[in-house]
């Protein structure tokens, strides 16, 4: 099994199958691999690092696919995280450029197949952003059980709503070349409409706000749900509206496949399915998640050693081989000595209000305050006899926030460290 990343050999495997489709146009593997030669042929690359501003089209894929062809590691990035980029890289200092830099010396050397598949930024939503390192085969063995897992064979396009610079939508993007399939690419404001059988890959939010625009497209016949727990109210509302097949996945960008599993019924509250082939779980003291898998990241940048097991900020535990998620270990609530889950809080307002995340504040007495942020019609008195009625008082939130929409990061992911950091901050005085 090949550890290095080699198009050439997917361009012969699928040469005049459609790879990706690109402001309505159709690129074949064949077209996908001259445009990548053009791009080799009009940029002088000279250093071992080359970093690359993620966009939505067809160029971007291009460049990164001619990183490798130049064998040469993409570092991945955006245009709004530059700032931070001199900091990250110290570590290899004098060995990164940007593909378009003006080079005063030119000293091309052949450079030896290098494992790692690229450089990534986390999105620092649990603390300051990082570049982790992703290599070719712990990705490869994942795809072998994507494709077996979600029935792929059943699909001839994959799309993704999430950004191409995340890591669920590098992983989309590499998983559709990998398996010969085709891949939207687009702009999240200007969403396709596909025409062949599709499987997307979304996060939970998504499927809250922004399903719809697709819920009668009969070309999409599948749906992964990555990057957050699937509730069962939100679960049981998909369910009743649309008809494609629905998947759970979790992971992260350090563990990238840790469980899954296939929903069609009632979903157990915090169950987050199987593991994955291969996958070892353990606990830690306080209950944080340990995985050991084939499929985990080398590293963060900087690092001197390879990875052998992550400990996850999750808290869960492992019972009936299914895995369940309690909360992040940065999430839980210290109350008056008291160790408060979100989640439960969460489960009891759900059942009487259309959206709520429950977070915690700093407080000079207690430690931490209980605040919930709710999107509802139901007044502050309703809701605190509701949660009076299903819980002990030491769970009740202190105060009750009421918006008409969530505020999400970028990723279009719930933080509570930024609700938190909001309240702090005096948004909803």
């Amino acid at each position: 099994m090949s550890e290095v990343f080699d198009f050439k050999r997917l361009v012969a495997k699928f040469k005049q199958q459609p790879a990706v489709i690109s402001d309505e146009k159709t690129y074949n593997y064949q077209e996908l691999y001259m445009k990548a030669k053009t791009v080799c042929m009009t940029n002088t690359i000279v250093k071992d690092y080359i970093v690359l501003i993620a966009r939505p089209n067809i160029d971007f894929i291009c460049e990164f696919l001619a990183v490798h062809l130049m064998q040469r590691i993409p570092i991945v990035v955006t245009d709004d995280n530059n700032y931070q980029l001199a900091e990250q890289l110290q570590s290899i200092q004098g060995q990164w450029q940007w593909l378009a830099e003006p080079l005063q010396e030119v000293k091309v050397q052949q450079q030896q197949l290098n494992t790692l598949l690229f450089l990534g930024q986390t999105s620092g939503t649990t603390g300051t952003a990082k570049l982790y390192q992703r290599d070719w085969l712990s990705w490869k063995k994942g795809f072998d059980q994507c494709i077996d897992i979600f029935d792929m064979h059943n699909y001839e396009a994959i799309m993704t709503t999430s950004p191409i610079e995340t890591s669920l939508g590098m992983h989309t993007l590499m998983l559709s070349l990998y398996s010969g399939k085709t891949f939207y690419c687009f702009d999240h404001h200007d969403q396709p409409k596909p025409l062949k059988p599709t499987l997307v890959f979304t996060v939970p939010t998504y499927l809250v706000h922004g399903y719809n625009h697709w819920a009668n497209n009969i070309a999409i016949k599948g749906v992964v749900s990555c990057g957050g727990e699937l509730n069962n109210e939100l679960v049981q509302n998909w369910l009743t509206h649309h008809h494609q097949t629905l998947y759970e996945l979790y992971g992260s960008a350090e563990t990238s496949l840790v469980s899954w599993q296939k929903i069609d019924d009632v979903k157990k509250q915090n169950d987050v399915g199987h593991l994955f082939p291969e996958v070892q779980i353990s606990l830690t003291a306080q209950q944080r998640i340990t995985v050991r898998s084939p499929y985990l990241f080398r590293g963060y940048l900087g690092q001197q050693h390879f990875i052998l097991f992550v400990v996850m900020d999750d808290v869960g535990y492992f019972q009936d081989e299914h895995l369940y998620l309690l909360a992040r270990k940065s999430d839980i609530i210290n109350h008056g000595g008291n160790k408060i889950y979100p989640s439960e809080i969460e489960a009891v307002l759900r059942s009487v209000v259309n959206e709520v995340i429950v977070f915690g504040v700093p407080d000079a007495v207690y430690g931490e305050n209980i605040i919930a942020i709710v999107v509802t019609k139901h007044t502050q008195g309703m809701l605190k006899k509701h949660v009076a009625s299903c819980l002990p008082k030491y769970k009740w939130p202190i105060r009750y926030i009421f918006v008409n929409e969530i505020p999400r990061t970028k990723q279009q992911k719930i933080s509570r460290i930024l609700l938190a950091d909001y309240f702090i901050k005096g948004k909803w005085t």
